[in-house]
């Protein structure tokens, strides 16, 4: 296994939102904290390799939750330099509803946020010409789905200007209907944003729901993605473990056995962050997703979409062994 502190550490940016949480009974319990997919990620892989500081590209506002958002995210590594403050507008907001039951239900108050007009920011050329000294840009299909349409071809025209420079992309597709017009709009944007990507990570659920149908095989989401250009495809296969794909070779890596669920918030991001984090120490694909399955297993026995940090802290001793 590759030493991480023996290996260059790659630069690595991610683009995404991250929203004011609000979770418990409404009006009674509830707790604020902060999420966003791309936010986990660039969280836990902060923690797997300290030295790296990821940075975490959005909008957010001027306002108090903002700058308790941003001060969270250096507590934790996470570089917030590439980050936009908009006056004029606020973080999105989501409330997590468990009813008597423990059932879950979600509720959104993003159409906009600050995060949906990053790419119409004045200083978002400024953070382009930053990225492009960056190793590989990490963003999801929510980092895309949130723009408005003319802030979704700016933002891959972005990712292919940044592509030319030899910087590499990697996206999940985190297909969240709710966020798109229609399936048919969401596979021809996703289309696109797998055209610009090096790496795809993505979940098997996710792609059967996106193309509506049920697929026999990771392997046939693996050749669909190689076939628009993607070189590197992970198929997140929940308990069952990850599939890769590259070059024409494949391979299953199990899943670690886990006797009791607690929440799987995170899980996709958090594996995510393992992987990434294993590539940027020069590992082989079986072995990052070796790491994003051992990641992924320890964070849902927790609840939460962040865990405590000591829960963390063994994978990032292994991983440096």
């Amino acid at each position: 296994m590759a030493n991480p502190s023996t290996v260059k550490q790659n630069k690595i940016a991610i683009i995404g939102e991250c929203m004011i949480e609000l979770s418990g009974k409404p009006f009674a319990s509830q707790t604020q904290n902060f999420g966003g997919d791309t936010l986990n990620t660039a969280v836990y892989l902060s923690r797997l390799l300290p030295s790296l500081i990821p940075s975490y590209v959005t909008a957010v506002g001027a306002d108090t939750y903002s700058k308790m958002m941003l001060s969270a995210w250096e507590s934790e590594g996470v570089d917030a330099s590439l980050t936009l403050v908009n006056p004029d507008k606020l973080p999105g907001m989501y409330a997590i509803e468990i009813d008597d039951d423990g059932e879950r239900s979600f509720h959104y108050w993003r159409n906009d946020s600050a995060a949906r007009y990053l790419c119409e920011h004045e200083d978002f050329n400024d953070v382009v010409s930053s990225l492009k000294s960056v190793d590989l840009v990490y963003l999801s299909g929510i980092s895309l789905a949130i723009l408005p349409d003319h802030g979704k071809v700016k933002l891959l025209n972005t990712l292919a200007q940044l592509k030319s420079s030899g910087v590499k992309i990697a996206v999940d597709s985190n297909y969240r209907p709710r966020l798109w017009r229609n399936a048919t709009d969401a596979c021809e944007w996703l289309g696109k944003l797998y055209q610009l990507s090096d790496i795809a990570l993505v979940t098997a659920d996710d792609e059967e729901l996106l193309l509506g149908r049920k697929l026999s095989e990771p392997q046939v989401i693996a050749r669909r993605l190689h076939s628009l250009g993607i070189k590197q495809v992970v198929v997140k296969l929940g308990s069952d473990g990850a599939m890769w794909s590259q070059a024409g070779n494949q391979g299953v890596v199990s899943g670690n056995k886990v006797t009791q669920v607690i929440d799987t918030t995170a899980a996709g991001d958090s594996f995510n962050a393992a992987y990434l984090a294993a590539w940027c120490s020069g590992m082989e694909m079986a072995e990052c997703c070796y790491w994003g399955n051992k990641l992924a297993a320890q964070v849902i026995q927790h609840k939460g979409a962040i865990i405590p940090v000591e829960q963390t802290r063994y994978i990032t001793e292994l991983m440096s062994d």
